[in-house]
């Protein structure tokens, strides 16, 4: 949000910044025609008007300002350059700044903490704001601030709970504490009763007695779902799919959603057309479906444009969606979105990407290969038999003993020789099963690649025993937060369902977010929630109505999958 200006310098009156600019043109000095300017160009951006800003902005003349002046022309440069994405300008404009020329400082606040959080670190930019001294500049400067602090909180991933331990000062640490409780809630009740705990806990903090305005939204009485139509597939081929989806939403509601006050009716996809189902979710009076599974499915149902919410439960392909149907899914695409930004963030510049022939492998290749930037080396790993040879072909040590063999016979004599692999790789990314995983080590010891860091998906330890995950020492995985962090639904699921054990366990994990996502999808569609930490990921309404999941790190250590230790320096 942009903060409104402090009270513009040498202004008398209430005058319109374009009665400022037609003043400036007909002044008779050519310093009263810049501060004129200098105020028409502020007021235009108080008012959202960035092109007229800049056109009155462009006219001022910044020698002939005085202190006062100067100093809001150079914030309102740095707003400006700040709008326009030059960071490297806006710095400049705000380290020229004297605050003590500024009549009042928020505003210089409010965009150094918004420049922090555009150049990647929003983390820095909340602090910057935690540390204002706001009581005497009253509620509605208080208001921006939070509102500003709550917003770069948001930024960061659900996942990201690092900064929070680092954090040392009791405000930073409430605010820390109230991220926590939103994000790990499981209902819009839950949320409200947590944001009630909270204020009870923290009565002095600054947003307690002015809350985030997104956090007000979310107290404000919304129309909820009454009936809810679960649309899956109960019998035939998908029938443990859709009652391991069924099982995880109904313990959800059983334990969070009984104040909800939402009944719940379940629709066999497997028993009927999805036209039918749809129809007779209608006449049943259903005011959200959630559903289907299959993506077929979901396709159908999409076509016959519903005049009722709908959570899918899996992604259309290149289908627009109609106007109420949102998408979740457990796509590997996700998987290969997480593994990027993780590299990115560990600071890797070169890949090595190995792969098996299977369709969600090659699905996440190319997911990967969209997102990468930098060099990357890609070899398909066809079977057992050959992962040996496809290795040391990915590392070039069979070129460079092929090279050495053409040498000793150009020159006649036996040469000295030492194999050794590529040293232009950073990284590598195995997306196989455990099997494969297990013969993939090996190779890479045989091939002088032990040393590279492994990054892989869940099909290579999900299910693993022990004994399996003992060679993968120090992989890198990207999993849900299911079977990563503490969770307590999971432990209540597992002693009844033996999750751990079970292949369908995300499908469950999958029943459970919807059931968090049923009553707020109005308040993600109009950004009032941003994001939740869920148990199949880290959850955002992305474009096309598809929530993005980011998941979840875990690392193999004394053969069993731990959280991974955070990026450093993050």
């Amino acid at each position: 949000m942009t903060a409104p200006p402090p009270d513009l310098p040498g202004s008398t009156d209430a005058a319109s910044p374009e009665l400022l600019a037609k003043r400036a043109a007909a002044a008779d000095t050519a310093k009263q025609a810049a501060t004129l300017y200098l105020q028409s160009a502020r007021l235009y951006y108080s008012e959202n008007q960035q092109a007229a800003a800049r056109q009155s902005f462009s006219a001022i003349r910044e020698e002939l300002l005085n202190e006062a002046d100067l100093a809001a022309y150079l914030l309102l440069s740095a707003q400006l350059s700040l709008a326009d994405g030059e960071y490297t300008r806006a710095r400049a404009s705000l380290l020229a700044i004297d605050p003590d020329d500024l009549p009042d400082s928020l505003d210089l606040y409010l965009t150094e903490a918004r420049l922090l959080a555009a150049e990647g670190n929003p983390t820095a930019a909340a602090r910057h704001l935690i540390s204002v001294d706001l009581p005497a500049k009253g509620g509605k400067a208080i208001q921006a601030v939070n509102d500003d602090i709550w917003d770069f909180l948001n930024q960061l991933s659900a996942l990201d709970t690092e900064a929070s331990k680092t954090g040392s000062e009791e405000t930073e640490q409430g605010w820390w504490s109230l991220r926590r409780a939103m994000l790990e809630s499981f209902s819009l009740d839950d949320q409200r009763a947590r944001l009630s705990s909270w204020k009870e806990a923290w009565p002095k903090h600054p947003a307690a007695s002015n809350p985030p305005s997104s956090l007000i939204a979310v107290q404000a009485d919304i129309r909820r779902p009454t009936r809810v139509g679960l649309l899956l597939p109960l019998s035939g081929s998908l029938s443990r799919a859709g009652r391991a989806v069924r099982d995880g939403f109904i313990t959800a509601y059983l334990r969070f959603g009984r104040s909800a006050s939402f009944d719940v009716t379940v629709y066999d996809t497997a028993s009927d057309s999805v036209s039918n189902l749809y129809e007779r979710a209608l006449v049943d009076g259903m005011d959200l479906l959630i559903g289907p599974l299959r993506k077929e499915s979901v396709i159908e149902l999409n076509g016959l444009s519903p005049e009722l919410p709908v959570l899918a439960l899996n992604y259309l392909a290149t289908e627009q969606p109609a106007p109420y149907l949102l998408q979740l899914g457990l796509a590997i695409e996700a998987e290969a979105e997480s593994i990027a930004t993780r590299l990115e963030r560990d600071g890797a510049k070169r890949l090595l990407l190995l792969h098996n022939d299977e369709d969600w492998a090659i699905r996440a290749s190319r997911t990967l290969r969209s997102r990468w930037q930098g060099p990357l080396t890609e070899q398909t790993v066809m079977d057992l038999k050959t992962i040996t040879e496809s290795v040391g072909s990915a590392m070039f040590v069979a070129a460079s003993e092929s090279r050495r063999n053409e040498l000793s016979e150009v020159l006649r004599e036996d040469l000295q020789f030492l194999p050794r692999a590529r040293s232009d790789i950073d990284a590598i990314v195995a997306l196989v099963t455990n099997i494969e995983a297990n013969a993939l080590v090996p190779a890479l010891r045989f091939h002088f690649a032990q040393d590279l860091p492994v990054y892989t998906s869940s099909q290579s330890v999900r299910g693993a025993s022990p004994q399996e995950l003992r060679e993968l020492q120090g992989f890198v995985v990207s999993e849900l937060p299911w079977f990563v962090l503490e969770n307590s639904i999971y432990t209540e699921m597992n002693r009844a369902f033996n999750l751990s054990a079970d292949p369908l366990s995300p499908l469950y994990a999958l029943g459970v977010d919807a059931f968090r996502l049923c009553d707020r999808l109005p308040l993600f569609s109009d950004g009032t929630i941003v994001q939740l930490l869920g148990s199949t990921g880290a959850l955002r309404l992305g474009d096309g109505g598809r929530f993005k999941r980011e998941l979840a790190w875990g690392q193999v250590a004394d053969r069993q999958l731990a959280p991974a230790p955070p990026t450093p320096g993050r």
